[in-house]
């Protein structure tokens, strides 16, 4: 009869690498699934002002759609980017030669956002020809 230390080797003889193999495969998915996610408009965060009856905007979260950003403390993005007030002329007209689309911007201004930064962008948008501007809010939930 052998010893005792011997015998249990026979329990861990060979390794079953197939449940390894299947997390490594479901990682890797999950990764490809991560890297070819689009990039989203909305890259910086804003708390937008919340109204009772909002109106639907689903041209809003069109691919092509001219969204500006306004934060809190006054920064201005476009399209992801930083950009300077004075240059939104400039970015929109090159905008829409590029690509075509809707002739609307839309606006997602920090509710403490001052009202300079936002008529500076406002400003911005009526140079660059485009008369069609809406604001994106939150809508308010009733108390009820």
């Amino acid at each position: 009869m052998l010893p005792k230390h011997t015998r249990s080797i026979r329990l861990f003889r060979g390794i079953d690498v197939s449940a390894l193999a299947s997390i490594l495969v479901v990682l890797a998915l999950v990764l490809l699934a991560v890297a070819w996610m689009p990039p989203t408009h909305h890259a910086y965060s804003v708390d937008l002002a919340h109204v009772v009856h909002p109106a639907p905007m689903p041209g809003a979260k069109r691919d092509d759609a001219m969204i500006i950003t306004v934060t809190r403390n006054g920064l201005v993005s476009f399209g992801g980017d930083h950009v300077a007030p004075a240059d939104l002329p400039a970015k929109i007209q090159d905008r829409l030669r590029d690509r075509g689309g809707e002739r609307r911007v839309y606006i997602r201004a920090d509710l403490r956002a001052k009202w300079g930064a936002v008529k500076l962008v406002l400003d911005g948008v009526r140079s660059a020809g485009i008369l069609r501007v809406a604001f994106l809010v939150d809508q308010r939930r009733s108390s009820n």
